[in-house]
C-alpha cells in the first residue's frame, strides 16, 4: 500500500488557518523537510511550525476524504488552508489513530537561525503609521473598553485622556494595574493586543495588513 504523512501545519501570520497536507515518508525527518519547503517558499516571510503528523496507508485517498469533509472550512479553493482552530485539526486526524489505521509521528520543529529571526522579527514593535492609524485617533482599552488613550504621532506615543503623554506601553501598564493589580505580568507589555481600532486589537490589525500584503501570492 501507498504510505505517507498527513500534517497539519500553522503559520503565525495566519493563526485562524491550519493547513492540512500531505508528504512522503513515515518519520519526523520527512515532516520537518517538508515544514522547511513550506516555510521557505517564495514571499513566505514567516516559517510554519508542524503541529501534528500521522503515518497512514493510502495517504492521498485520505487526504482527499479530509479535505472534502471540510470544504466550506477551506480558504481557498486551490489550496490546503482551512478555517479551523490547531486542536480540532488535531483531533481529525487522531481518528485515524484510535481506528488503528494510522500511527503518529513525532513532532521536531528545528527552526533554524534565519527562522528564528524572522519569528522575532515578526513580533517587532507595532507603530501607528504602519497600522495607518492617524494621529488623534481614539484607542481602547480590551478589558475596560471606558479606559481610553489618543494616538500623539506616527509612531506609539499616546496621551490619556487629561492630557498627559505616555508610550503605548505605559499606557498598557497603567490600565493592567487599574484593572487588575494582581495580573503579575513582568515588564512592560508593548500594548499591541491590548488596545483596540475599530474593533481590533492592534496586534491583530497588524497581522491583518501583513496578510493582505501575501495572502494572494501564498495562499
Amino acid at each position: 500500500m501507498n504510505r505517507g504523512i498527513i500534517y497539519v501545519m500553522w503559520n503565525e501570520l495566519f493563526p485562524e488557518l491550519v493547513k492540512i497536507g500531505v508528504t512522503q515518508g513515515s518519520t519526523s525527518k520527512d515532516v520537518e523537510k517538508r515544514r522547511k519547503e513550506l516555510s521557505h517558499g517564495e514571499n513566505m516571510p514567516q516559517p510554519f511550525e508542524a503541529k501534528f503528523a500521522i503515518c497512514v496507508n493510502n495517504y492521498k485517498d485520505i487526504e482527499k476524504l479530509i479535505h472534502k469533509g471540510l470544504t466550506k472550512l477551506r480558504h481557498n479553493p486551490n489550496r490546503e488552508f482551512f478555517k479551523m482552530s490547531v486542536d480540532d485539526a488535531i483531533n481529525l486526524l487522531s481518528v485515524h489513530i484510535a481506528s488503528g489505521s494510522a500511527v503518529e509521528v513525532p513532532i521536531k520543529n528545528a527552526f533554524l537561525p534565519e527562522e528564528k529571526v524572522a519569528i522575532k522579527n515578526q513580533r517587532k514593535t507595532i507603530t501607528f503609521k504602519s497600522l495607518n492609524i492617524p494621529v488623534g485617533t481614539i484607542l481602547t482599552f480590551v478589558s475596560k473598553p471606558k479606559l481610553r488613550v489618543k494616538t500623539g504621532n506616527d509612531w506609539r506615543r499616546v496621551f490619556f485622556l487629561n492630557g498627559e503623554s505616555s508610550t503605548l506601553s505605559i499606557a498598557a501598564k497603567r490600565f493592567r494595574d487599574q484593572t487588575n493589580p494582581n495580573n503579575g505580568i513582568k515588564g512592560l507589555p508593548d500594548g499591541a493586543k491590548d488596545f483596540m481600532y475599530n474593533g481590533k486589537t492592534l496586534w491583530e490589525l497588524s497581522r491583518q495588513h501583513q496578510r493582505t500584503n501575501i495572502e494572494d501570492r501564498t495562499l
